[in-house]
């Protein structure tokens, strides 16, 4: 009875043996050889018994996608819940190598026999974090940059708007949290976490890049500078620069600014300077609004490009430290060289009878503040004054056309002084020289005129 039992128990190892499936290292491997899945085997409860390797993955894939397309992972946020459908997500299965178990199974098994297995999900961290942002992009909140706009009614000139942080989703955490969810097949919900954004540029940032660089102004009071037309030319020309915004490196045109001065472009006809006398043209006075500019930019420490002086001084200002500009002539130009936008603020007070710029943008290094200093450091001689006949004048008439002016040499320098009031350093900024003007008056035919006279009949 014992020898019969230790043949019957090798006749069913050499059965099963028999039986036994081989190995293979590839489903393409398994393929090629003509191989087929034994009996009684289900993978993911599908049926794959009897089937090519090709054809039972095509299977497992059609219902992995199927058990994908119903599955969700959820996100909970502030907000409330983000679901994301599991399909869109980069999450693959090891059904390859479960179906490669399975070939290696015996091809034969008794009916009562259910051989089971199961694919395990998984996701490669870097797409799944891909997918996550893109997901995710709806809870991030973008930070918000304040902003400062000019607005010459309120006290500081400027209005300034506070900045907000923002968040973004941490879809690194996010990403290793649901890899392990797919993994073990938890979908139970996962609360997401967020890392700040911040502005790039803030309230305390505006406020610093809005201060009062550099202040001056000039008087337009009296009977010579205070005519009804070219105090409206001073306030016309004022009103255009007035919140002139210059980029870094930008460079400001005062005749560009203003356009040429004709009737066409609203000016009013007052008195100027052409050729070294008084005369009557449009515009006559936008000259005080780029003198007052020309003294507030090198307060400001600014890079004066081009700027000329007046045919003599003037009243308002002391010599050397004039801007003259004419329409196709004299300009006024200069760049902004600081780090940060300036911006031109100019107005004209009729009740005070004064022009002021002011400059706005980052204050000078470490508190610094500029003086400017200016001193006649030669008088020119006299050139006297030329006379000349005008026949069209009545006998006894005579006309100054001219009147004679000694000229001088003005020398104008910048000196810094620290936060404290310490003298830092003086800086040399021009020498102008005034010419001498020699005077001309006409006079009729039948005048007596002086030994001077050198001048030809008309």
């Amino acid at each position: 009875m014992k020898r019969s039992l230790v043949l019957l128990y090798a006749a069913f190892a050499f059965l099963f043996c028999a039986c036994a499936a081989p190995a293979y290292g590839s489903l393409a491997e398994a393929a090629e050889s003509g191989a087929r899945l034994g009996e009684n085997i289900r993978i993911d409860g599908v049926d794959v018994s009897g089937l090519t390797p090709g054809d039972a993955k095509a299977l497992l894939d059609e219902a992995h996608q199927t058990a994908l397309s119903a599955q969700s992972y959820h996100i909970l946020a502030s907000e409330g819940t983000l679901d994301i459908p599991a399909a869109s997500l980069p999450i693959a299965f090891d059904t390859e190598a479960v179906l490669l178990r399975a070939l290696a199974l015996p091809r034969y098994a008794l009916p009562s026999e259910a051989r089971s297995l199961s694919c395990t999900p998984y996701a490669e961290l870097e797409p799944l974090r891909a997918a996550l942002s893109l997901h995710t992009a709806s809870l991030n909140v973008q930070p918000l940059d304040a902003t400062a706009s000019y607005d010459p009614a309120v006290e500081d000139r400027f209005i300034i708007t506070e900045d907000a942080a923002g968040r973004q989703a941490d879809v690194h955490g996010l990403a290793q949290a649901l890899q392990g969810r797919i993994q073990s097949g938890d979908t139970a919900p996962l609360e997401a976490a967020f890392l700040p954004l911040l502005p790039a540029y803030t309230a305390d940032q505006a406020r610093l890049d809005t201060q009062l660089v550099s202040k001056f102004s000039t008087s337009f009071a009296g009977s010579t500078y205070g005519v009804k037309d070219r105090v409206f030319n001073i306030k016309k020309a004022a009103s255009i620069i007035d919140g002139t915004l210059l980029a870094p490196g930008e460079e400001f045109d005062m005749n560009a600014a203003l356009g040429p001065r004709n009737e066409e472009g609203g000016w009013k006809i007052a008195t100027g300077i052409f050729d070294g006398a008084y005369v009557q043209e449009y515009g006559g006075g936008v000259c005080q609004v780029s003198t007052t500019l020309y003294n507030a930019v090198l307060m400001a420490d600014l890079t004066v490009i081009e700027r000329y002086h007046h045919s003599w001084p003037l009243g308002y200002v002391a010599a050397g430290r004039d801007a003259t500009i004419s329409t196709g002539g004299p300009n006024f130009r200069f760049m902004n060289s600081s780090e940060v936008p300036v911006v031109i603020s100019a107005t004209a007070d009729t009740k005070a009878k004064t022009i002021t710029v002011r400059l706005y943008g980052r204050p000078l290094p470490e508190g610094m503040t500029i003086s400017l200093k200016s001193k006649k450091t030669a008088t020119l001689a006299d050139l006297g004054t030329e006379y000349t006949i005008d026949l069209a004048l009545a006998p006894g008439q005579t006309e100054e056309v001219r009147k004679s002016r000694r000229g001088c040499i003005a020398v104008t320098w910048k000196e810094y002084y620290s936060a404290e009031g310490e003298f830092i350093r003086k800086e040399q900024v021009t020498e102008d020289k005034y010419r001498s003007i020699k005077g001309l008056i006409k006079v009729s035919g039948q005048q007596v005129f002086p030994q001077e006279y050198i001048g030809a009949a008309q």
